[in-house]
């Protein structure tokens, strides 16, 4: 058995269960866990777990993430994401200036409203099951740390250019969903948005630099941590 960490990138499309399940046969490994759901939409860092590190997923599950999120403005889905289904519009645009002004009151220990499409449980039911099933629930809020919330001027070329688009990074703690971050400052402003791209750069102390494509892996990349 093979025991170490794996700092793989899942690509967009597909869930975080699903990625592990191919890494792992693709490795022919035997236990495998991950730290950090990614939403089937987003893409980034994903650590798998192998072997006997499974049983240590609590302990580092401490450390804080970085994403990268597209923010579309004047639009709404059902799941905050481009993945759902549109259900409403607006021309409310914040111009940047109007979202620097903002973001200052988004950071630190903030409540968030965990999205309806979330794996969180709701009286036993995952939460995304009942949304569905068209089963009308209000969603639980929480409490999250944000530690950086900044808007990118430049972000490499990642810019769309689309006057409703504006690029984020965003330094968080465990149980961050950054779709719900969308939607609350959008409502700061009076408007409405979504999380359009979610790209997810780090997780403590794993970066995506260093992360490896299902393609690419092999049981070399598998790390033991260092004291």
């Amino acid at each position: 058995m093979f025991d170490g960490i794996l700092n793989v990138t899942k690509p967009s499309g597909i869930s975080s269960f699903s990625f592990m399940r191919q890494v792992q046969r693709k490795l022919g490994l035997k236990k495998v866990g991950f730290l950090g759901t990614l939403d089937p939409a987003a893409s980034g860092v994903l650590v798998l777990l192998c072997g006997k590190y499974t049983k240590m997923a609590d302990k580092l599950h401490e450390g804080t993430k970085v994403y990268r999120s597209v923010f579309t403005f004047g639009i709404e889905t059902d799941t905050l994401d481009s993945e759902g289904v549109v259900i409403a519009r607006n021309e409310a645009i914040p111009t940047k200036e109007q979202v620097q002004a903002i973001l200052p009151y988004l950071v630190g220990d903030i409540e968030i409203e965990v999205p309806k499409y979330s794996a969180v449980h709701i009286n036993g039911k995952r939460a995304y099951d009942l949304a569905r099933k068209g089963i009308d629930f209000s969603p639980p809020k929480r409490i999250v740390n944000i530690r950086r919330f900044e808007l990118l001027k430049d972000a490499s070329g990642l810019l769309r250019g689309a006057r409703n688009d504006m690029w984020f990074e965003i330094e968080c703690e465990t149980g961050t969903y950054i779709r719900s971050l969308a939607k609350l400052l959008a409502q700061k402003l009076g408007t409405i948005a979504i999380a359009s791209t979610i790209i997810r750069t780090r997780v403590g102390d794993f970066k995506i630099e260093d992360a490896k494509s299902l393609e690419d892996v092999t049981i070399n990349d598998i790390k033991l941590l260092t004291p």
